[in-house]
């Protein structure tokens, strides 16, 4: 078996050639992550299979927290692909929270799909979010619902439109 080589990934630059994210900042791949990324063949990707995991516990014994992460060969339609399955659970102050990731990668590291869920119980007020994102027909459908309380604010979005529906979900 070949011993797998010291690579620096190269990391993303700015450029003002991009969309602003919520913080205002801009980023793009630059030419040397775009090389490193197409250089990657299918082979190597078997070197990318794991299953990790790690339980967080104070001094006293008591579980705080875990992480988990999977990533395996897998098929969507038809599709081979990775699937990455990554979710932590725990509690801050008492209070359970947690966030899961499943998405599934083409050998080019493009994202197929991808669901995104995080959570944070409070006495008496849950906040719930919600991102699924999918490629169909060469485009990036994104679905999000925000769950604050008993309120959901759904919020769909399709070649660069936006549409924002609010409704009431009943939270138990």
């Amino acid at each position: 078996m070949e011993e797998p080589q010291d690579v620096e990934a190269p990391a993303l630059l700015p450029s003002a050639a991009t969309k602003e994210d919520k913080h205002g900042s801009e980023t793009v791949a630059s030419e040397e992550a775009v090389a490193f990324l197409s250089n990657i063949v299918p082979v190597e990707l078997s070197k990318c299979v794991f299953a990790d995991s790690l339980v967080t516990m104070p001094e006293g014994g008591r579980d705080l927290g875990r992480f988990c992460v999977p990533v395996e060969f897998a098929h969507r339609a038809r599709q081979p692909c990775m699937l990455v399955h990554a979710q932590s659970q725990g509690a801050i102050d008492g209070s359970p929270c947690g966030t899961t990731v499943t998405a599934y990668l083409t050998a080019d590291l493009e994202v197929l799909e991808e669901d995104h869920h995080e959570y944070v119980k409070l006495d008496g007020h849950i906040l719930d979010k919600r991102c699924h994102m999918v490629e169909c027909d060469g485009e990036m459908r994104i679905d999000k619902v925000t769950t604050d309380g008993k309120v959901s604010y759904n919020q769909s979005e399709t070649k660069g439109e936006l549409r924002i529906r609010m409704c009431l979900r009943n939270n138990r």
